[in-house]
């Protein structure tokens, strides 16, 4: 049978959305993937302060964007090892702690990136007088880090009978 136009579109829109539902998945389930989002819009909150080139740009999104792939890409290998391996073995052990170390040496070289955009000394002096000498403004980013906070932390984590706690 020939493939139409509308069967490889139907077929597109389904795996976009199984992307975006593996996505949620690991979003409702994964406190370092929250961790890591909430990191990146406060990133991305903090470069409206400064005047980025193209590159730099580029380096900021490709960084938070990786960061945020090899997390989901930890848990994929983690719920893989979980359905194949479900005893305690040495092994599955070892390939779980190499996943998260992937994302661990990611998360300290994308910090690296960070202080290398972010620190401009005279920049982060005119953003603390600015939240300083408008309480409304301190409030909200105060009222942001709580948000961020009650996210990662005490986020409702969905429960399956078929699941581990993690």
């Amino acid at each position: 049978m020939k493939k139409t136009s509308k069967t490889r579109n139907s077929h597109f829109a389904a795996s976009f959305l199984a992307a975006c539902k593996g996505i949620g998945y690991a979003v409702c389930r994964e406190r370092n993937l929250r961790f890591h989002l909430t990191a990146g819009a406060f990133v991305l909150w903090l470069r409206g302060y400064y005047a980025f080139s193209p590159a730099q740009d580029a380096a900021l999104f490709l960084t938070i964007g990786a960061v945020i792939a090899a997390e989901l890409i930890n848990t994929a290998v983690e719920r893989c090892v979980d359905l194949c391996c479900p005893q305690v073995h040495p092994l599955a052990a070892a390939a779980k702690d190499t996943a998260a170390g992937a994302v661990l040496v990611l998360a300290v070289a994308a910090v690296g990136i960070g202080i290398r955009l972010f620190w401009q000394p005279q920049i982060l002096l005119q953003i603390a007088a600015e939240l300083l000498g408008r309480p409304q403004s301190l409030l909200l980013v105060a009222a942001a880090v709580a948000a961020g906070v009650w996210f990662v932390f005490f986020w409702p984590k969905p429960q399956s009978p078929n699941e581990e706690n993690n």
